[in-house]
C-alpha cells in the first residue's frame, strides 16, 4: 500500500512537471546557482579537508592531548564550522574507520545538526532589521545540541584503537578525499533539488496565506523556506520559523541523512526524536536572550 501511494504521487509530480516543464527549469537553474554560490564551497572544503585529517591521524592526536578519545570532540567541531549533514559524514566515516563504536555514533548523531555558522551571519542576516538577531539564532541552535549532548551523555569506556596512518600518497589521499567530497555533494544536491521541485509545485496549485506558504516551502526544502521568510516583517516570529527549520531540517536534510547513514547500525529515530528536542531547546533559549 505504501509503494501504491509513493507510486500514485510520483506519477501525479511528473505529471505536473511536465505542464509545467518551463517555469520548473527556470527555478532548477536559479536554485543550482545558489546551491553552487552558497553551499557547495564550504561543503567541498570541509569535507574534504576532513578526510584528510582522519587520514593523518588527527584522532589519534587530540586522543592523547586529551588522555581519552577525541572523536566526539573532532565531530563536534568539524559539524559545528561546516553545517549539516557534515555530522552525519563524519561519524559514519569515524565509524567505518572503526575509531568510534556504534553506540557512540548513535549519540554523536543526536546532537551534531549544527547550522553552517557562516550561512547564518551571512545569507540568513541579509533577512533581518535587527541585525543581532542571526546572532541570537545561531547560539539559541548550539546551545539546545549542548544540551542534548548532556542529556543523553553516558560515561562509555574508550574502545581500543589501532591507529593506522595512511600508507598513500598525499596526492593519492587528496584524490581519494575529493571523489570523495563530490559524491556526497552530488547526493545532497540531487535529494535537495528533489524536494525543491516538490515543494515549488505543491505551493504553485495551493492557494495558500504567507505562512503555509512559507512552512510548506521550508518542509521540504529549508533553505527555500528560509529564504521566504523575508515575507514576513515580525523579526521574532521570522526568526522562531528560522529556528524551526534550521531545527528539524526539512525532508530534504532528512533524507539525506537517511540515505548517508543506510548502510550502518546508526539509527535514523535517534536523529530525529533529538531534533524535536533541539526544537523546543532552541525556541525557549531563543525567547528567553531575544
Amino acid at each position: 500500500m505504501i509503494k501504491n501511494s509513493i507510486l500514485l504521487f510520483l506519477i501525479v509530480i511528473t505529471s505536473l512537471t511536465i505542464l509545467n516543464a518551463s517555469l520548473l527549469t527556470k527555478e532548477i537553474v536559479t536554485y543550482t546557482n545558489l546551491f553552487i554560490t552558497k553551499l557547495f564551497p564550504s561543503n567541498f572544503l570541509f569535507f574534504t579537508l576532513s578526510s584528510l585529517l582522519i587520514n593523518y591521524n588527527i584522532i589519534e592526536k587530540i586522543s592523547k592531548l586529551l588522555h581519552h578519545n577525541g572523536s566526539t570532540l573532532f565531530v563536534t567541531i568539524m559539524s559545528l564550522i561546516s553545517g549539516y549533514p557534515s555530522g552525519s559524514i563524519y561519524i559514519k566515516k569515524l565509524l567505518n574507520e572503526n575509531l568510534i563504536t556504534t553506540k557512540k555514533a548513535n549519540y554523536l548523531i543526536k546532537f551534531t545538526h549544527f547550522p553552517n555558522p557562516i550561512f547564518i551571519l551571512g545569507s540568513v542576516s541579509l533577512l533581518f532589521k535587527n541585525k543581532i538577531f542571526p546572532t541570537k539564532i545561531l547560539l539559541s541552535l548550539i546551545l539546545s545540541n549542548f544540551i542534548i549532548a548532556l542529556i543523553f551523555y553516558r560515561k562509555e569506556k574508550d574502545k581500543e584503537i589501532i591507529y593506522k596512518t595512511s600508507k598513500n600518497s598525499f596526492s593519492k589521499n587528496l584524490t581519494n578525499a575529493i571523489t570523495s567530497s563530490f559524491k556526497v555533494i552530488i547526493t545532497i544536491y540531487g535529494i535537495s533539488l528533489f524536494f525543491f521541485i516538490i515543494g515549488k509545485i505543491i505551493t504553485l496549485y495551493l492557494n495558500l496565506e504567507i505562512i503555509p506558504y512559507i512552512l510548506i516551502s521550508g518542509i521540504f526544502d529549508l533553505t527555500n523556506g528560509i529564504f521566504k521568510t523575508s515575507l514576513i516583517t515580525n523579526d521574532i516570529l521570522k526568526a522562531i520559523i528560522i529556528i524551526i527549520f534550521f531545527s528539524l531540517g526539512g525532508i530534504s536534510v532528512n533524507m539525506q541523512i537517511k540515505s548517508i547513514i543506510s548502510d550502518t547500525n546508526i539509527k535514523y529515530k535517534n536523529f530525529f526524536l533529538a531534533r524535536l528536542l533541539q526544537l523546543l531547546f532552541a525556541t525557549i533559549i531563543f525567547l528567553w536572550i531575544v
